[in-house]
């Protein structure tokens, strides 16, 4: 289904090891037409699996996850020259400045404190979605 304003909707990965905060990211981030959640992993296996199968625009990533971590998908991601167009962006409960600066070197496009910078986030994936609609 393509968005109101033509092009295709934007494909977002959920990587997350808690399924309540996985299904409250879903509920917050999910527009019909405009951003589809096309899968939910929880550990750095199944996300870098779903990344290569799915071929999603955004991965929204918590840092800790089931087995592996955030990070570590971040340098998996930022290796593998076939996967550069794609859009990470960090969720997590840790908050250091020193931890985000650390996220954002190794390329991350954006960090959002998941308690209190939700609607910044759900807003950034708002842009993202009219910058893909644009693109056509």
């Amino acid at each position: 289904m393509g968005s109101p304003g033509g092009g295709l909707p934007l494909k977002v990965l959920i990587a997350d090891d808690s399924q309540p905060v996985a299904d409250m990211l879903r509920e917050l981030l999910a527009e019909p037409g405009r951003i589809e959640i096309v899968a939910v992993a929880d550990s750095e296996p199944s996300t870098l699996e779903a990344i290569r199968r799915l071929a999603p625009d955004v991965v929204v990533l918590d840092l800790q996850l089931r087995t592996g971590s955030g990070t570590d998908v971040i340098r998996a991601v930022r290796s593998d020259p076939s996967l550069g167009s794609l859009r990470l962006v960090v969720t997590s409960n840790h908050t250091s400045p020193r931890l985000r600066a650390g996220c954002l070197e190794l390329g991350a496009d954006g960090y959002f404190d998941k308690v209190k910078e939700l609607s910044q986030l759900a807003a950034r994936m708002r842009e993202l979605a009219e910058e893909k609609a644009r693109r056509g």
